[in-house]
């Protein structure tokens, strides 16, 4: 019972300050949900990646909480004929769901980056990013309990629940737009630092025929960097920082990177942790392989739902590859990627 009270305490505060979007722990390995000015911006040419989030089964173990999501980018196309930056495009698949209800928002995405350098060099430069695509949500009221159908002792689906959904799925257009600054220091530095918004137009969101329900601006100011002290350790700090209609978030920590290297192979480790703020802690541990990168990650709640949850929050899987297309279409590898 007091896990089903902090339970439903969760989802009426959910529903006072409107839709929310989704959000990875693992923020820095999903470049185009955190930013569009990122699409492009890889340790090479082009970058395929998945996602994929578990969160809230110690609550409801029979309900589902996922968010994963596929994404592809790739850099420097015509650069035969664009000379004074690098032009990069991408696509973004997401498919959240969320509740009893089935809850869907799958989110069709397609972006393009244009990076501009401020020297011969290409030490620094500024990715600008625009993203655009179709949005559709689905729920189903037949997989749901209201208040009118608690008989006393229980729910009765057979009771009218009072509610007129005049659709069950909607859709439409949605606008995102980012930038980044990325700088190589020195040798052993590199920074980065951006932000976004996103639902510029702010599309109306809602299963009834209420005009006034919108999806608000979100938005993002992110910042991170690379700092070597040897061939063998590194540590890549980052900072999250994201606001919607009532709701904040800030995460930061940092990451511990071990390079081995021999005759016979080269590879790299990863481990670290997160804190996002009044809500989750965040352990992760990760490796490298020939371009193939794989992160794991757990949150542990420590905010007052951890009643419910016993201290437990969200899995959350992160996989990409990175590859190289050489003098096809492509230039050498752009920056540095803030990745990990």
């Amino acid at each position: 019972m007091k896990k089903l009270i902090l339970f439903l305490i969760v989802v009426v505060f959910a529903s006072e300050i409107k839709a929310q979007d989704i959000h990875y722990s693992q923020f820095y390995a999903s470049p185009l949900t955190l930013n569009p000015a990122l699409t492009g911006i890889n340790d090479c040419n082009y970058r395929a990646g998945i996602m994929y989030r578990n969160q809230w089964h110690s609550i409801t173990p029979t309900t589902t909480y996922t968010t994963p999501s596929l994404s592809f980018d790739i850099n420097n196309l015509a650069a035969r004929y664009i000379k004074t930056g690098v032009l990069s495009a991408g696509l973004l698949i997401l498919n959240d769901q969320a509740g009893d209800g089935n809850l869907s928002n799958l989110s069709i995405l397609g972006s393009a980056g244009y990076l501009y350098h401020f020297d011969s060099e290409k030490k620094y430069g500024v990715s600008l990013g625009l993203q655009t695509g179709y949005v559709q949500k689905k729920v189903d009221p037949l997989l749901l309990s209201f208040e009118e159908q608690f008989n006393g002792t229980d729910f009765d689906q057979n009771l009218s629940n009072n509610e007129n959904f005049s659709k069950t799925s909607f859709g439409y257009l949605d606008f995102n737009m980012g930038l980044v600054f990325l700088g190589h220091i020195n040798e052993k530095i590199d920074v980065y630092a951006g932000g976004a918004a996103f639902h510029l137009i702010q599309p109306k969101e809602t299963f009834y025929n209420n005009s006034l329900s919108k999806l608000n601006m979100r938005v993002v100011g992110h910042a991170g960097a690379k700092i070597k002290f040897n061939d063998k350790w590194s540590v890549i700090p980052s900072v999250l920082y994201m606001s919607q209609t009532q709701a904040t978030e800030i995460n930061f920590g940092t990451n511990v990177g071990y390079h081995l290297s021999n005759a016979n192979m080269e590879a790299d480790i990863y481990f670290g942790g997160y804190y996002r703020l009044g809500d989750a802690t965040n352990l992760l541990i990760g490796g490298e392989f020939k371009k193939v990168k794989l992160g794991l990650s757990y949150d542990i709640n420590v905010s007052s739902l951890n009643a419910a949850t016993n201290n437990k929050g969200g899995f959350e899987l992160s996989l990409s590859y990175t590859g190289c297309i050489g003098g096809l279409i492509l230039d050498k590898p752009i920056l540095w990627c803030p990745r990990f």
